[in-house]
């Protein structure tokens, strides 16, 4: 009987020290924001805005972590490697999915290797034109493109503008080419010179391009037009239904994360995004907010990678 109680002693013990019974204490150290991209970008612009309400809500620091390279991977092996107790998280972009994607062996799976916290938001991509190409609207694009098809041109700048692109072919019925550039700082240039007929990107680096006349804004891929360019378009606005795309923005951890700690999370990511300082500059990078729940969040991901995964595998993206 005393032996019998003394097991269950530590047994009981066991259980009151394992993370799922301290998940009420959460959190009670520093939690890190891991970002792959450099400082000063969008993503790191959230990550850095949430991070310090966070840091209020919880009365523990929340520090942002730049960990750029290889296209993000390397800050996803460090996310996915670590451990599931909330305090290795992620602010990341489309291109969780999308850089994955474009490797025949693929480095992470974005569904498998992490645990979704929390959907912030939607920055629409922007479909413009050079100058060069004389043409006011959406329609006539796509009428100049089937006119001449193989000859026009569009700047790759990231995997997720390259998929872009290749969409736009896709379910315009065009064919065009893809021409990659190792980033905005290069293919923007060349969309203003007339070196690229046309590119579609995150519609906050040519918002002022635009109000400029330097190049031709025709849609924005989004459900909703942009608060940056009010007078620009939906593609489905400009008559062209199925091209629904954005760049979306989202807060990861590793997988296997307790549920209480997930919801815990979620809760003060959703309240941090309501604050109107913070909706206030994710307009000003053009990221409309569209709060998604960890449930819903998944199940877009369960969504969205296997027509992300098509998409690249039908335009010969992914080098074989």
């Amino acid at each position: 009987m005393v032996r019998a109680f003394a097991a269950l002693s530590v047994a009981l013990s066991a259980v009151a020290a394992s993370p799922a019974a301290a998940n009420g204490n959460y959190p009670e150290r520093p939690i890190k924001i891991i970002v792959g991209f450099g400082a000063g970008g969008p993503v790191d612009a959230v990550a850095r805005m949430l991070s310090q309400h966070l840091t209020k809500e919880f009365g523990q620091p929340v520090v942002v972590e730049n960990k750029p390279g290889a296209d993000t991977r390397l800050a996803m092996d460090l996310v996915k490697s670590a451990a599931p107790d909330g305090y290795t998280l992620s602010v990341v972009d489309s291109g969780l999915a999308v850089n994955a994607l474009f490797f025949t062996e693929r480095p992470y799976d974005p569904i498998k290797d992490f645990s979704p916290v929390f959907y912030i938001g939607d920055v629409p991509f922007l479909i413009a034109t050079s100058q060069k190409i004389k043409v006011s609207n959406l329609n006539e694009f796509i009428a100049y493109a089937k006119a001449n098809p193989g000859k026009l041109n569009y700047a790759g700048t990231a995997s997720s503008t390259a998929l872009a692109g290749a969409m736009l072919n896709r379910v315009a019925g065009v064919d065009t080419v893809l021409v990659r550039y190792k980033g905005a700082a290069f293919g923007v240039p060349a969309l203003i010179s007339g070196e690229v007929d046309y590119m579609v990107t995150a519609v906050g680096g040519l918002t002022n391009l635009i109000k400029e006349g330097k190049v031709n804004g025709l849609a924005v891929t989004s459900p909703m037009r942009s608060p940056l360019l009010p007078d620009v378009p939906t593609t489905a606005e400009a008559g062209l239904s199925g091209m629904s795309y954005v760049n979306w923005y989202a807060v990861i951890g590793p997988a296997g994360m307790p549920k209480s700690i997930v919801d815990r999370l979620s809760a003060a990511l959703k309240s941090a995004a309501a604050v109107p300082d913070v909706q206030d500059r994710m307009k000003t990078l053009g990221l409309i907010a569209n709060a998604k729940t960890p449930e819903q969040f998944r199940a877009f991901l369960s969504e969205e990678v296997p027509k992300i995964d098509e998409t690249i595998r039908a335009a010969k993206l992914r080098p074989e």
